[in-house]
């Protein structure tokens, strides 16, 4: 059936049973009104009766049987020009046919019961069932095209969306490798001359992993299980290297529900982390902040030491590349990223508007 055959981002039994609901509904109607008209014309309640029990019938059958043919045709390739022409025929022929019906019912009737002029009786039934059917044709016409239109733009919408889940997931797996690798060099190295700490690093490094693990496939997690993550990350950090290592936390209550994407405070921990550790101390401290202003979720994560590198250098690649990549897929232009110094601080800060989008 043709609606069925159009409408493939729709399901096939939603698109049939609407066209059927509406072709009766339709046709009902049309019924009540040709029988009015009858009535009006003819003079007749009887006759008029009869036509209307004869003839809407069998445009109701005609009208689904054309149907039924273009949507077994359609996706063939045929002209439109082609179509249109096998349109204009079957309703010349269909109008033909209901006319002649008309005018037999109409012998059936004594003479003179019938208002209407002598030998008028087929072009009037004619002329009314080709504009009906004409109308029809253009309705049907009209909606097959819109369906048809809606559902290349869903099919186009899928194969974006498609597209994007498949970057999304290259990007987030493309996060942690290179931290893991280094991780487990370091716990190796540490195994022979530090024990303690090679099983302490171990037991961090399983705890983040399962959280990581754990929430891959979701794309999204809450601030408050971000902020976890963080600190786990950190903490593992501050066991690789020989300097103190610590962080602070400034977080607004308001901001622990909302959702994020996933592993996102990592990327910039990872970034507080590294500009830290050119910073000529032996002790250095990492600052979280979160805060709401209005709708848009704040985030900040320093560290001490100077920016070597600006951003528009740093963006086309790296962890905070892969951030900025992320982020563009979720909030399009709803989202803000800055790396700037400050004093003698590098402060990364993002600015959320609204919520991510769910791929």
């Amino acid at each position: 059936m043709m609606f069925t055959s159009v409408s493939q981002g729709l399901s096939q039994g939603e698109s049939s049973s609407g066209f059927w609901r509406a072709q009766i509904v339709g046709w009902i109607f049309l019924a009540l009104v040709g029988y009015s008209i009858r009535l009006a014309v003819f003079g007749n309640a009887v006759a008029a009766f009869w036509l209307t029990l004869a003839l809407e019938p069998v445009a109701f059958v005609l009208t689904s049987a054309g149907a039924v043919l273009h949507g077994r045709r359609s996706g063939k390739g045929d002209a439109p020009i082609l179509v249109l022409a096998c349109a204009v025929l079957l309703c010349l022929a269909a109008s033909a046919l209901l006319g002649s019906i008309a005018y037999a019912i109409h012998h059936l009737f004594p003479p003179g019961s019938i208002r209407v002029l002598p030998g008028n009786q087929y072009r009037l039934g004619f002329i009314y069932y080709m504009g009906i059917l004409s109308i029809w044709t253009l309705i049907y016409f009209g909606v097959s095209a819109e369906l048809s239109a809606r559902t290349e733009r869903m099919s186009k919408m899928k194969a974006e969306t498609r597209s994007l889940q498949l970057e999304l997931e290259h990007l987030q797996r493309q996060i942690e490798p290179h931290f893991l690798f280094n991780s487990l060099n370091t716990i190796v190295a540490e195994i022979a001359e530090r024990p303690a700490i090679a099983e302490e690093m171990t037991r961090r490094l399983a705890n983040y992993l399962r959280y990581s693990l754990d929430r891959r496939g979701r794309g999204l997690s809450r601030l408050e299980e971000e902020i976890e993550a963080a600190q786990a990350y950190i903490r593992i950090q501050a066991l690789r290297f020989d300097k103190q290592l610590e962080y602070q936390c400034q977080i607004d209550p308001a901001t622990l529900q909302i959702n994020i994407p996933h592993m996102t405070l990592q990327g910039l921990a990872e970034n507080a982390v590294k500009h830290g550790m050119r910073a000529e101390h032996d002790r250095f401290l990492i600052h979280i902040r979160t805060r709401l202003q209005g709708d848009e979720l704040i985030i900040e994560v320093d560290n001490p030491g100077q920016l070597q590198a600006p951003f528009d250098l740093v963006e086309s690649g790296g962890g905070l590349g892969n951030l900025c990549r992320r982020l563009a897929l979720r909030y399009a232009d709803r989202y803000e990223f800055s790396l700037d110094q400050r004093g003698d601080r590098t402060v990364a800060e993002v600015r959320l508007r609204g919520n991510p989008l769910v791929l």
